[in-house]
């Protein structure tokens, strides 16, 4: 029960300083424009506290989940007699300087996450662990290098398989296949695959023995043994210590990019697109992706924190009328028309995209109630 209490608290400060540091943007922005903010809220619903403060009001809502600015001319204006009030208002203002105020929020966020990646690369000699399928990954302002954690190890051998027939030892460690040497587990395949539908002869160690084998090689390249990876990827900032924080947000783009490619890709191919769909995930992912995180250290849950800050910069700069990214695509419509949207036409426009957009997280919190067992197993 303490678990959950503690899961939920983490839950809340996240979301909320993520939220809370993109709205502090769109605030700051609308400020240094002159702008006129009517509120900067600390959550949603009722109030708990609430100060005026040179004509806005400075509140905190009863759920801390996020927060919210209201400025005029950005939506609802609040009252009616505010409307005359050109200076201020933001829709009256030059369409770059509008578009500085929408942006504002994903700046932020993207100001955290490189912050964050600074301590985190700081804090972990500079260098972080990718994954082995990222081998052919063209790094910005990083080089990526091996290194060798173990020998080249099978721990299971297939029945009815080339390994079995030549009666290799259940587990052992690969030392040679045609007597070459074998330094990595993924030289394994390159080097059977010359050797398909005939037999070659491979050095295996087990129990301090090493012996030859005569191993028959299937027609796919492959004897029937299980292999381990015997090696890590090592993404390394070490000689760009400077602009790491940069670089590292731009890679991580990169590889999100890359590996979701590789998922739509596969679930084109096999028309499975459960792998898809488990990729996309709302509240309750996150929730088990912080329960997981948290028994890793405070460094492991700050390098969580900034991802979560770059991924919610993404999804606001989409081109969806409701989000930030929409709302700039329509303020650059209006700039190369010189012609306003009728204020009605962009309320509907905007409202319905809004709409549509929390239909889509009740759907992804639904799927996710759905297969929370799957989600669970994900971090167990």
């Amino acid at each position: 029960m303490l678990s959950v209490i503690i899961n939920i608290l983490l839950f809340i400060l996240v979301i909320g300083t993520l939220t809370f540091v993109h709205e502090l943007g769109h605030f700051v922005v609308a400020k240094l424009i002159g702008a006129k903010v009517f509120e900067f809220a600390l959550g949603f619903g009722p109030k708990l506290l609430s100060k005026i403060y040179k004509g806005t009001e400075y509140s905190i809502r009863i759920l801390p989940l996020g927060g919210y600015v209201k400025i005029l001319g950005d939506g609802d204006p609040g009252e009616e007699k505010d409307k005359s009030d050109v200076k201020g208002n933001l829709s009256k203002k030059p369409k770059y300087q509008q578009a500085f105020v929408m942006l504002a929020g994903v700046t932020m966020n993207i100001i955290l996450a490189i912050t964050f990646y600074y301590i985190v690369l700081g804090n972990s000699d500079w260098k972080l662990v990718l994954g082995t399928e990222f081998e052919n990954f063209k790094a910005v302002g990083a080089t990526i290098s091996r290194e060798k954690v173990g020998d080249v190890e099978y721990s299971e051998v297939i029945d009815e398989s080339g390994a079995k027939e030549a009666n290799l030892p259940s587990s052992g460690v690969i030392n040679t296949i045609g007597g070459e040497k074998i330094e990595y587990s993924d030289e394994v395949g390159k080097k059977l695959s010359q050797y398909k539908g005939s037999t070659v002869v491979l050095n295996i160690c087990s129990n301090d023995n090493c012996l030859d084998y005569n191993v028959k090689v299937s027609d796919e390249g492959k004897i029937g043994v299980a292999l381990a990876h015997n090696y890590l990827l090592i993404l390394s900032y070490e000689d760009g210590k400077l602009f790491s924080g940069p670089a590292h947000l731009i890679n991580t783009v990169r590889l999100i990019t890359d590996k979701l490619g590789d998922i739509i890709n596969k679930a084109q191919d096999t028309g499975d697109y459960t792998e898809l769909s488990n990729s996309v995930s709302g509240p309750i992912g996150i929730y088990f992706v912080i329960d997981y995180f948290k028994d890793f250290g405070l460094i492991a849950f700050i390098s969580l924190v900034a991802d979560l800050s770059l991924s919610l910069a993404i999804v606001n700069i989409l081109p969806i009328p409701a989000l930030d990214g929409g709302r700039v695509v329509i303020l650059l419509i209006e700039a190369i028309f010189r012609k306003d949207l009728d204020e009605r036409i962009e309320a509907i426009i905007i409202n319905v995209s809004f709409f549509l957009l929390m239909a889509l997280i009740v759907f992804i919190i639904i799927k996710d109630i759905v297969n929370i067992e799957s989600i669970k197993n994900m971090f167990m």
